[in-house]
């Protein structure tokens, strides 16, 4: 019985760093920099008190906009965001990028690094959409497409090619193709923060500034996967199958790839050495080169010339609007370093396709295996994380539970005090009321405290009260015992019984008179 679909599995080795983008930046406010990893952050999870000085200076820095003041304030804190374990994304970065970030302003020099696209939560790895890899091979399957037709008016021919290959989807022979994403095939799949360095191709130049990228590492082996589905027609013909993919892919990017590698070793902005190598990693079944993500047109148009226009900028004076030129290839190509002061370059984007393998492809291992590589087990820092932060709820737990116990016996103490209060006579509640004044008050000796004078004229005002409520005070201001009663607001009063003093005297005399039947 014919199947009805075919799926392969698909392995995927970055031979150059590749950057797809996600849209979004890591801004130099929302990570900060340990050794050779970066640690991004979401400034909303900091867990700072908001009573804290922290908190106050990062409110203030962040009311005032002060961008620059807000970098700096991570700077020197960078333990909010270590020791609280927030950080769940890391990428590595090149030793100098720290320095950067430590002593240069944003202003003066842009820190922001363009992210490469990423799993969510719980994996936080980059990864390879579908969508990217289905449009590489639809570049090449077009201008395959368009050489086998060039007999045609040009135009026509191209419009005809987009409608039949990419067009609407539910026409378009690309829906029989099913990629999924290209998913890490292990935790310790690395990104890095590259130096993008843009070079003229036709001119001797040095480059210019360099933007930072974060792209997947270079010579990670096998380090993608995917499955690839072709699926039946109407008439249950497969339009495409995976020995068509593979055909139309090297035809493309392998005469891509030499025309770019001669221009660049021309230049001698690459290894000569490099590029032979990859071309030694071609020779091999079932493999297929493609490039992926942010790289130049150059790789995504016809490689015819006589069809291809892009747009480039031709001059760019400061306070005027540019000019532009259409022309059949671009002048510049962006190229990766790992380290801005270094000569090594590399381009970016190209990566190895291998259909339904069953062993290991030891040239390639062996070659990715020259490159040393960063060393960061993300498995072992996810697990180490995941342990802080389990040991942190937990400790936070305990410290809602311990809040609670204490709020529930603060409100128990309190309800405890009011239905004594509510039981007690008016004289009484004038005693407590004369407690809960001294306990704020300043503890001084007897002979100059202004509350030992207070309690002397409330022992005269008593004698006139009822048995109950002279006993009540009588108890309650004892001088004789060490921290309780008077002692406790007043000093000087131990051994008050042979106090000489003449106020000591009288105040025994009043208070003993409380109780004199």
């Amino acid at each position: 019985m014919k199947k009805f679909m075919q799926t392969h599995k698909v392995y995927l080795t970055p031979l150059s760093p590749i950057h797809i983008g996600c849209g979004e930046d890591f801004e130099p406010t929302n990570y900060i920099i340990e050794q050779d990893l970066l640690y991004y952050f979401e400034p909303s999870k900091l867990n700072i008190n908001s009573q804290s000085d922290n908190f106050r200076e990062l409110f203030s820095l962040a009311s005032k906009g002060d961008y620059e003041g807000v970098k700096k304030f991570f700077i020197k804190n960078k333990n909010l965001i270590l020791d609280s374990y927030i950080s769940n994304y890391q990428a590595l970065i090149p030793a100098e990028f720290k320095n950067e970030w430590e002593n240069k302003s944003i202003i003066q020099n842009r820190l922001e690094i363009e992210r490469n696209a990423y799993l969510p939560h719980p994996f936080h790895q980059p990864y390879i959409p579908s969508s990217g890899v289905k449009g590489a091979i639809a570049t090449a399957v077009l201008d395959y497409e368009h050489n086998k037709n060039a007999h045609i008016e040009r135009e026509k021919t191209h419009n005809h090619l987009l409608e039949k290959h990419i067009g609407l989807f539910k026409d378009s022979d690309f829906r029989f193709i099913k990629f999924s994403d290209f998913i890490p095939t292990n935790k310790n799949v690395l990104s890095q923060v590259f130096y993008a360095v843009n070079f003229e191709k036709f001119e001797d130049d040095l480059g210019g500034l360099p933007v930072r990228r974060e792209c997947i590492i270079d010579r990670q082996y096998r380090s993608f996967s995917s499955d690839l589905t072709f699926t039946q027609d109407r008439n249950y013909n497969f339009v495409y199958l995976k020995d068509t993919i593979i055909d139309r892919l090297n035809k493309y990017y392998i005469s891509t790839f030499k025309k770019e590698m001669e221009m660049l070793i021309a230049r001698k902005l690459v290894s000569k050495q490099w590029f032979e190598e990859i071309l030694e990693l071609l020779n091999g079944n079932n493999i297929a080169l493609i490039r992926l993500g942010k790289n130049g047109s150059d790789s995504k148009v016809y490689q015819d010339k006589s069809i291809v226009r892009i747009k480039t900028k031709k001059e760019h004076k400061r306070k005027q609007k540019p000019i532009f030129a259409t022309l059949s290839e671009s002048t510049t190509i962006w190229l990766a370093k790992e380290n801005n002061k270094s000569k090594e370059k590399v381009a970016f984007g190209w990566a190895l396709l291998e259909f339904d393998t069953t062993s290991e492809n030891k040239l390639l291992l062996d070659w990715c295996n020259k490159k040393t590589k960063p060393i960061f087990n993300r498995n072992e820092f996810l697990s180490l994380q995941k342990q802080k932060q389990n040991e942190i709820k937990a400790m936070q737990e305990k410290e809602r539970v311990e809040a609670e116990a204490k709020r529930l016996a603060e409100q128990k103490a309190k309800e405890e005090k009011q239905a004594l209060l509510n039981s007690l006579s008016d004289n009484q509640r004038l005693v407590e009321a004369k407690l809960a004044e001294w306990e704020k008050q300043e503890k001084k000796q007897f002979t100059v405290s202004p509350i030992f004078a207070e309690a002397k004229k409330l022992l005269e005002e008593a004698q006139q009260w009822n048995k109950e409520e002279r006993h009540y005070l009588y108890e309650k201001i004892d001088p004789t015992k060490p921290n309780e009663g008077l002692q406790k607001y007043v000093d000087g009063l131990s051994g008050f019984s042979n106090l000489k003093a003449k106020s000591a005297v009288e105040f025994k005399k009043l208070r003993n008179k409380l109780v004199a039947e």
